[in-house]
């Protein structure tokens, strides 16, 4: 059931996509921004939870937009898991990624301040993690009470708050650079004008 709520939610942002006019200079954008996230996400494969593609998922989505920032974070997920494997997992991370780039496009060309940035990074890790809890307590917990769902939201703090605590310290160093170069590429090729 939670796999088909997934797969449904994950679908209608696609669909809309498909249906939005999209200009090439706009998906090699998209394109762009993904392979950094994919290609961070990998150089950092030996160490656990210290990965930039929450930065760079909404670095990307702040000057996309809410829907291309879901679609990002979809996509970033996939193809990701294509080096760490695919899995039942894979539809939960293109969710939590995707909910993350959607709220992060809720920023975008609003001039977002560097505190809130690091405070909002800092929450996407904390997010992301809560997400997969949840697929791995309905997957994995039985019975599911109070006390093993403690357990396992425990068990997966210390991974969540490295995460969280890397994101935000690279949205605190370069995150407003990162912002404004991305910006400067949107308004020389004149892109997300309608999101």
């Amino acid at each position: 059931m939670s796999f088909i709520f997934l797969a449904l939610t994950i679908g209608v942002y696609f669909i809309r996509f498909e249906h939005r006019k999209t200009s090439a200079k706009e998906i090699v954008f998209i394109a762009i921004i993904c392979a950094l996230a994919v290609g961070g996400r990998v150089l950092f494969a030996a160490l656990p939870s210290v990965k930039p593609e929450l930065f760079i998922l909404i670095m990307g989505a702040i000057v996309s937009g809410p829907e291309t920032g879901f679609l990002m974070g979809t996509i970033i997920a996939l193809a990701s898991n294509m080096y760490f494997g695919q899995g039942a997992w894979t539809p939960w991370q293109m969710f939590a990624l995707g909910v993350i780039g959607l709220v992060s496009g809720l920023f975008s060309n609003k001039g977002i301040n560097r505190w809130l940035l690091v405070v909002w990074g800092f929450l996407s890790g904390f997010i992301m993690g809560w997400i997969m809890d949840i697929y791995y307590i309905l997957g994995f917990v039985n019975p599911i009470t109070f006390k093993s769902v403690g357990i396992s939201i425990a068990g997966s703090f210390y991974f969540d708050l490295i995460h969280a605590v890397f994101t935000a310290i690279l949205l605190f160093l370069v995150g407003k650079r990162w912002i404004k170069l991305f910006n400067n590429y949107r308004t020389k090729y004149n892109l997300f004008k309608k999101e």
